[in-house]
């Protein structure tokens, strides 16, 4: 049987590891938004191709560069 401060301190080493892999999962999207806006020529082609608008894809790869710098 666990304690209460058991089952809290493994929820939240499980929520770290969630933000982690969503951190992770957010720059290789912004990457690969990066090398779709090189092939296609514009963030305006890879939002129609995904059928996104280009504020979302502009917004991910801002974040990404502002994070990198």
């Amino acid at each position: 049987m666990t304690t209460w401060r058991e089952r809290h301190d493994a929820a939240v080493r499980k929520q770290e590891a969630a933000q982690q892999a969503f951190r992770e999962a957010s720059d290789e999207r912004a990457q690969a938004l990066i090398d779709g806006e090189e092939e296609l020529g514009s963030q305006s082609a890879v939002a129609r191709e995904l059928g996104v608008t280009r504020a979302g894809i502009s917004r991910a790869i801002n974040a990404f560069k502002k994070k990198r710098a």
